[in-house]
């Protein structure tokens, strides 16, 4: 069994509080490992609990009115998802997948509805971490908007040797062109020629980026 108290006393949304007053989440929590390529929930399903991630990697998508997916977040150890909607009853804005294995603490939602409550002070520090997280997430789409192909793959990369100095992340060339917004093909040519540029360095299980 995971110490799911002490990942939740690491994480903002609960820096300070007591084992007394965290206990109550615990109590109603689930405790679940999704394989490699499992799916945490779809799109548009009902939202039922809030997901907090204690070892792994998840990946949110979406789908376009095509039908194409598009992932549109990174996650790694330490979040707590989704990020949008913590107040509403609305389904899930996004699909989540694991990569690899992941090890999620489910919580419901109602659990987390009164926890609030019983800790209102909560509600302002919530408003603004998912603040940052929208934010962010509206950044990275400002960049697919305005960026060429190398400039959101080096992006992407800069983000993933960010988040790796705590967890490994490998990604496919066909997820990459998933988030940045190309072909696997597309992935393959630019790292390759990122590589020769002598801007990335790759390998088995890591690309790096020589400047960091």
């Amino acid at each position: 069994m995971k110490n799911w108290e002490a990942i939740l006393k690491k994480m903002e949304f609960f820096a300070g509080l007591t084992t007394e007053e965290i206990r109550p989440l615990l109590i109603h929590a689930v405790e679940k490992t999704y394989d490699d390529k499992e799916v945490l929930f779809s799109e548009g399903d009902e939202r039922n609990y809030l997901f907090v991630l204690g070892k792994g990697t998840v990946l949110i998508s979406k789908l376009s009115e095509e039908g194409e997916e598009s992932f549109i977040n990174i996650l790694t150890t330490g979040e707590i998802f989704p990020h949008t909607g913590f107040f509403d009853e609305g389904p899930y804005p996004g699909t989540a997948t694991a990569k690899k294995q992941a090890d999620v603490l489910m919580i419901p939602i109602i659990a987390f509805e009164r926890f609030v409550e019983a800790h209102p002070h909560l509600s302002f520090r919530i408003i603004k971490v998912m603040s940052k997280k929208i934010y962010s997430l509206q950044r990275k789409l400002n960049e697919m908007l305005s960026l060429n192909v190398e400039e959101r793959l080096l992006s992407t990369l800069r983000q993933m040797n960010k988040m790796s100095k705590t967890e490994l992340i490998h990604l496919t060339h066909q997820e990459l062109g998933n988030i940045v917004g190309a072909s696997r093909e597309t992935v393959t040519r630019q790292l390759k020629k990122l590589e020769l540029q002598g801007k990335v360095i790759i390998k088995k299980d890591q690309i790096l980026l020589a400047d960091d």
